[in-house]
C-alpha cells in the first residue's frame, strides 16, 4: 500500500464463543495491524543460507538410502530381491503415513507449551533430527547380529527403518513449511529452494566421495559381503557430519514469532483474508494437478537414483568404484544447474512451467541415451551430466510450483507438502516393490543377459513414462494461474478499519 492511500476495508465477523475464540480473533487483529503496512516480508541472506543447511543431514541419509540401500541389502546382506524391495516398501509407506500426519500437527498447536518459544516448525525439525540421528546407523548394519535368516534380518531392520522414516518426514515437512513463513517474495522463495537443493547436491557428492574412497580399499571389483564395514563406517560418518550442520542451521535460523497469528495474516489479499483449513484443499483442482506433477517428478528422480548403480555395474559392466564416481558427476551437474536456477534475476524472468518443461527435455534425453549397450566411459559421463540436470530442474521447479500453490496460505502449508510427500513416498515404495518382484536376482559377478536387459529397461521405461505423464499434467496447468483461489467460500471477511478506528 502506497503512502497517502486509504486502507481498504476489512471486516471480521463477530462470533459468540468462548474466551479462547475471542482471544484468537484479537490476536489475528493485532497481528494484522502490525503487518498492515508490511504485506511483503523477506528473509535475510544469512537466514537464506542457514535455511539451505537445514535439510543437510536428511540429504546425507537420503543419498545412502536411495542410492545404496537396495545394493546393500541385495549384494552385501545377500537378501532376496523381494525382501529387499519389502524393506524399501516398509520405509516408504511409513514415511508416506507420517508425512501428512506431521503436516497437520505442524500446522496446528499440538505440542506441549514449552515448545512455543522454539516455534512449531522448528520443534518438529528438532524431534525429527533426534530420531534420524539415533536410528540411521542401525539400518546399515550397526550391531547387526550374526547368522540371521532373511526374515529375521527383515524383523531386525524394520523398527529402525520406521523410526528413521518418522524422523526424516518430520524434518522434511518442517523444513519445507518454513519457506512461506520466512518470505513472501517469490524470487526469494525460489532462491531458498535452490539453496536447499544445492545443499542436497553437496550432501550427495560428499557421500559419493566417501564411498568412492572406502570401496577402493580392497581389490574386489564388485560389491559383496566384504563391504559391510565400508557401509557401516559411511553411516556413522554421515550422522556425525549431519548433526554438526544441523546445529549450524539452528544457530542461523529462527522461526518468526507469533507464528500462528502471522501465518494467518499472510493470507491477506487486497480485499480479503483467505483462510484455508487443511480440508479446504480437497476442493481445488490445482491441488490434485500439482500433487501429481510433484509425485511424477520425485518418481523419476528416485527410480533413476535407486537403480543407477545396478545399471552401471550390471548393464554397462563397470567396476564398483564407478557406483560412486558416476552418481557424483550427476550431482555435480545438478549442483551447477541448481545454482544457476537460484540466481534472483533469472527467477524473475523465467516462467516455472517453462523451466519444468526444460527438465522434461533433459530427462527424456537421458532415457534415450541409456537405451544403448556397451557405452564408452565418455558416454557414461555424458548421461550422468544430463541426468543430473534433469533431476535438479524437475525438483526445483516442482517445489517452486508447490510453494506458488500455497501462496500466502501458510496456516495449512505443511499439510500441502505432507499430502504431496505422502503420494510421492507411497508411489515410490510400490514402484520399488513391483520392480523387485520382477527382478531376475542375478549374481553381479557373473554376466547374465536377463539382468543386463532388466536394469536397462527399468532406467529407460519407468522414468520415461513418468516424464510423459508429467508433461500431460503440465499442459493442463498452462492456462491456469497457480495459487489463484476460485472458490468464494474459502474467503473469510475480517474487522473493518472503520470499526477498528472506532474501537481505538
Amino acid at each position: 500500500m502506497e503512502s497517502g492511500e486509504e486502507p481498504e476495508p476489512i471486516v471480521i465477523p463477530v462470533r459468540n464463543g468462548s474466551r479462547e475464540e475471542e482471544a484468537e480473533i484479537n490476536a489475528i487483529e493485532n497481528a494484522y495491524r502490525r503487518r498492515r503496512n508490511l504485506s511483503q516480508y523477506d528473509a535475510t541472506w544469512g537466514q537464506k543460507i542457514g535455511y539451505g543447511l537445514g535439510h543437510f543431514e536428511n540429504d546425507l541419509c537420503a543419498s545412502m538410502w536411495f542410492t545404496y540401500l537396495m545394493v546393500f541389502n541385495e549384494k552385501v546382506l545377500m537378501l532376496r530381491s523381494s525382501l529387499a524391495g519389502l524393506l524399501m516398501l516398509i520405509g516408504q509407506t511409513t514415511d508416506a503415513i507420517c508425512t501428512p500426519v506431521v503436516g497437520v500437527l505442524s500446522d496446528g498447536n499440538h505440542l506441549p507449551k514449552f515448545f512455543d518459544k522454539i516455534g512449531r516448525r522448528m520443534s518438529f525439525h528438532i524431534i525429527g533430527t533426534i530420531c534420524v540421528t539415533f536410528s540411521f546407523p542401525f539400518i546399515y548394519g550397526l550391531f547387526l547380529p550374526n547368522n540371521l535368516t532373511d526374515w529375521w534380518k527383515v524383523a531386525w531392520f524394520t523398527p529402525f527403518i520406521m523410526v528413521f522414516q518418522f524422523g526424516w518426514a518430520s524434518v522434511q515437512i518442517a523444513h519445507l513449511a518454513l519457506i512461506p513463513e520466512l518470505s513472501t517474495v517469490d524470487s526469494s522463495r525460489t532462491t531458498m529452494n535452490s539453496l536447499r537443493y544445492a545443499a542436497t547436491v553437496l550432501a550427495n557428492i560428499s557421500v559419493f566421495l566417501m564411498l568412492a574412497w572406502l570401496l577402493s580399499q580392497d581389490s574386489e571389483s564388485m560389491i559383496g559381503p566384504e563391504d559391510l564395514v565400508h557401509f557401516r563406517t559411511s553411516s556413522l560418518m554421515v550422522i556425525g557430519v549431519g548433526t554438526l550442520v544441523s546445529l549450524l542451521f539452528y544457530a542461523l535460523v529462527r522461526e518468526p514469532p507469533n507464528q500462528r497469528s502471522l501465518s494467518r495474516t499472510n493470507s491477506i489479499s487486497s480485499q480479503h483474508f483467505v483462510r484455508m483449513h487443511w480440508t479446504s484443499w480437497f476442493g481445488h483442482l490445482q491441488f490434485y494437478q500439482v500433487t501429481l506433477l510433484y509425485t511424477l517428478s520425485r518418481l523419476f528422480v528416485n527410480v533413476s537414483q535407486v537403480y543407477y548403480p545396478f545399471y552401471i555395474t550390471i548393464t554397462q559392466n563397470y567396476s564398483k568404484h564407478y557406483v560412486a564416481i558416476l552418481p557424483m558427476v550427476s550431482y555435480i551437474s545438478s549442483f551447477v544447474f541448481s545454482m544457476v536456477n537460484g540466481l534472483p534475476f533469472l527467477n524473475a524472468i523465467i516462467n516455472k512451467k517453462i523451466l519444468f518443461f526444460s527438465g522434461v527435455l533433459f530427462g527424456t534425453g537421458s532415457c534415450i541415451w541409456m537405451w544403448f549397450f556397451h557405452l564408452s566411459l565418455y558416454h557414461m559421463y555424458g548421461i550422468a551430466v544430463v541426468l543430473g540436470a534433469a533431476q535438479a530442474i524437475l525438483l526445483i521447479s516442482s517445489l517452486s510450483i508447490t510453494t506458488d500453490l500455497i501462496n500466502r496460505n501458510t496456516e495449512s502449508g505443511a499439510f500441502v507438502f505432507g499430502a504431496m510427500s505422502l503420494m510421492d513416498k507411497l508411489t515410490n515404495g510400490i514402484a520399488y516393490q513391483c520392480i523387485e518382484l520382477f527382478n531376475p536376482s542375478c549374481d553381479p559377478k557373473v554376466p547374465h543377459e536377463k539382468c543386463t536387459h532388466f536394469y536397462r529397461n527399468v532406467m529407460v521405461f519407468i522414468p520415461g513414462c513418468c516424464l510423459l505423464l508429467a508433461l500431460l499434467v503440465l499442459v493442463t496447468l498452462i492456462p491456469a494461474r497457480i495459487g489463484h483461489r476460485a472458490r468464494e467460500e474459502d474467503v473469510r471477511p475480517i474487522v473493518s478499519d472503520d470499526e477498528d478506528q472506532e474501537e481505538e
